[in-house]
Protein backbone atom coordinates (compact mmCIF):
# COMPACT_ATOMS: atom_id res chain seq x y z
CA UNK A 1 0.00 0.00 0.00
CA UNK A 2 1.52 3.00 -0.68
CA UNK A 3 1.99 6.13 1.43
CA UNK A 4 -0.64 8.17 -0.23
CA UNK A 5 -3.42 5.54 -0.13
CA UNK A 6 -2.44 4.75 3.55
CA UNK A 7 -4.78 5.32 6.17
CA UNK A 8 -4.56 8.17 8.27
CA UNK A 9 -6.92 9.20 11.07
CA UNK A 10 -7.65 12.24 12.93
CA UNK A 11 -8.01 10.73 16.44
CA UNK A 12 -9.48 7.59 18.23
CA UNK A 13 -11.46 7.47 20.59
CA UNK A 14 -11.52 4.28 22.87
CA UNK A 15 -14.36 3.21 25.39
CA UNK A 16 -15.24 0.80 27.81
CA UNK A 17 -17.57 0.13 31.02
CA UNK A 18 -16.09 -0.75 34.31
CA UNK A 19 -18.00 -3.08 37.14
CA UNK A 20 -18.31 -2.93 40.51
CA UNK A 21 -16.99 -6.42 40.47
CA UNK A 22 -14.42 -5.81 38.20
CA UNK A 23 -10.74 -5.02 39.40
CA UNK A 24 -10.47 -1.28 38.10
CA UNK A 25 -6.69 -0.86 38.33
CA UNK A 26 -6.44 -4.53 36.68
CA UNK A 27 -8.28 -3.70 33.85
CA UNK A 28 -6.73 -0.83 32.93
CA UNK A 29 -2.94 -1.82 33.38
CA UNK A 30 -4.04 -5.05 30.63
CA UNK A 31 -5.78 -2.33 28.21
CA UNK A 32 -2.41 -0.24 28.82
CA UNK A 33 -0.29 -3.37 28.64
CA UNK A 34 -2.02 -4.61 25.32
CA UNK A 35 -3.01 -1.19 23.42
CA UNK A 36 -0.29 0.73 24.54
CA UNK A 37 -3.04 3.87 25.41
CA UNK A 38 -1.78 5.17 29.20
CA UNK A 39 -4.44 4.15 32.23
CA UNK A 40 -3.70 8.01 33.10
CA UNK A 41 -5.50 9.01 29.56
CA UNK A 42 -8.93 7.59 30.66
CA UNK A 43 -11.44 10.09 32.50
CA UNK A 44 -14.42 8.81 33.68
CA UNK A 45 -17.84 8.79 35.14
CA UNK A 46 -19.52 6.68 37.85
CA UNK A 47 -23.70 5.81 36.22
CA UNK A 48 -25.33 3.16 37.26
CA UNK A 49 -26.24 -0.11 35.24
CA UNK A 50 -29.48 -1.69 34.32
CA UNK A 51 -29.94 -3.52 37.37
CA UNK A 52 -29.03 -0.67 39.79
CA UNK A 53 -25.35 -1.71 39.73
CA UNK A 54 -22.59 1.24 40.02
CA UNK A 55 -20.31 1.26 36.77
CA UNK A 56 -17.40 3.40 35.72
CA UNK A 57 -17.82 4.91 32.00
CA UNK A 58 -14.17 5.41 30.77
CA UNK A 59 -12.81 7.04 28.00
CA UNK A 60 -9.61 8.22 26.45
CA UNK A 61 -9.03 10.45 23.30
CA UNK A 62 -6.12 9.22 21.28
CA UNK A 63 -4.61 11.74 18.81
CA UNK A 64 -3.80 11.19 14.93
CA UNK A 65 -0.46 9.39 14.73
CA UNK A 66 -0.64 8.06 18.02
CA UNK A 67 -4.24 6.49 16.55
CA UNK A 68 -2.98 5.21 13.42
CA UNK A 69 0.35 3.46 15.45
CA UNK A 70 -3.15 2.06 18.06
CA UNK A 71 -4.71 0.56 14.86
CA UNK A 72 -1.65 -0.87 13.29
CA UNK A 73 -1.12 -2.58 16.81
CA UNK A 74 -4.73 -3.40 17.25
CA UNK A 75 -4.85 -5.03 13.80
CA UNK A 76 -1.16 -6.60 14.50
CA UNK A 77 -2.06 -8.47 17.54
CA UNK A 78 -5.73 -9.65 16.22
CA UNK A 79 -5.47 -13.35 14.36
CA UNK A 80 -6.27 -14.38 10.74
CA UNK A 81 -9.78 -15.66 11.81
CA UNK A 82 -10.48 -11.75 12.75
CA UNK A 83 -8.60 -10.27 10.63
CA UNK A 84 -10.48 -11.52 7.96
CA UNK A 85 -13.67 -11.04 9.64
CA UNK A 86 -13.35 -7.19 9.44
CA UNK A 87 -12.19 -8.05 5.54
CA UNK A 88 -15.23 -9.56 4.54
CA UNK A 89 -17.44 -7.62 6.43
CA UNK A 90 -15.47 -3.96 6.97
CA UNK A 91 -19.28 -2.34 5.98
CA UNK A 92 -20.67 -3.66 9.05
CA UNK A 93 -17.51 -2.13 10.73
CA UNK A 94 -17.81 1.55 9.44
CA UNK A 95 -20.32 4.15 9.09
CA UNK A 96 -21.59 6.70 5.63
CA UNK A 97 -18.53 8.83 7.50
CA UNK A 98 -15.80 6.41 7.22
CA UNK A 99 -15.43 6.14 11.06
CA UNK A 100 -13.90 2.57 11.81
CA UNK A 101 -15.52 0.84 14.78
CA UNK A 102 -13.84 -2.05 16.55
CA UNK A 103 -14.90 -4.08 19.78
CA UNK A 104 -12.50 -5.86 21.74
CA UNK A 105 -13.15 -8.45 23.78
CA UNK A 106 -12.28 -6.85 27.77
CA UNK A 107 -11.64 -10.06 29.07
CA UNK A 108 -9.27 -11.76 26.84
CA UNK A 109 -7.57 -7.93 26.85
CA UNK A 110 -6.65 -8.63 30.57
CA UNK A 111 -5.61 -12.29 29.67
CA UNK A 112 -2.93 -10.21 27.19
CA UNK A 113 -5.05 -11.29 23.89
CA UNK A 114 -6.38 -8.92 21.87
CA UNK A 115 -9.81 -10.33 19.68
CA UNK A 116 -12.87 -9.12 18.61
CA UNK A 117 -16.08 -9.43 20.74
CA UNK A 118 -19.63 -8.22 20.39
CA UNK A 119 -19.99 -7.99 24.28
CA UNK A 120 -18.61 -6.56 27.62
CA UNK A 121 -15.99 -5.02 25.02
CA UNK A 122 -13.55 -2.16 24.83
CA UNK A 123 -14.95 0.12 21.90
CA UNK A 124 -12.51 2.12 20.33
CA UNK A 125 -13.66 4.76 17.03
CA UNK A 126 -11.14 5.53 14.48
CA UNK A 127 -11.84 9.07 12.73
CA UNK A 128 -10.31 9.29 9.72
CA UNK A 129 -8.70 11.93 7.93
CA UNK A 130 -10.93 13.58 5.64
CA UNK A 131 -10.15 13.31 1.88
CA UNK A 132 -11.68 13.70 -1.68
CA UNK A 133 -12.06 10.16 -2.05
CA UNK A 134 -14.21 8.88 0.72
CA UNK A 135 -15.34 5.80 -1.20
CA UNK A 136 -12.05 4.08 -1.19
CA UNK A 137 -11.84 4.24 2.24
CA UNK A 138 -13.29 0.98 2.83
CA UNK A 139 -10.85 -0.40 0.19
CA UNK A 140 -8.01 1.37 2.47
CA UNK A 141 -9.33 -0.33 5.18
CA UNK A 142 -8.78 -3.75 3.79
CA UNK A 143 -5.96 -2.72 2.23
CA UNK A 144 -4.97 -2.11 6.21
CA UNK A 145 -6.34 -4.93 7.21
CA UNK A 146 -4.46 -7.40 4.49
CA UNK A 147 -0.85 -5.36 4.52
CA UNK A 148 -0.43 -6.85 8.11
CA UNK A 149 0.23 -10.29 8.58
Amino acid sequence: MSEEDAVKFSSAEVQLVLHATEDHDKVLAAVEKALSVPAASFEGEQSEGHYGNIIMLLGAMIPGKEAGALATRIISALNRIDRQELADHIEEYSDEKGNLYLRLDKQRLCQGKVSLAESDAVRIKFKPVHRYKPSSRLQSYRGLLTSIE
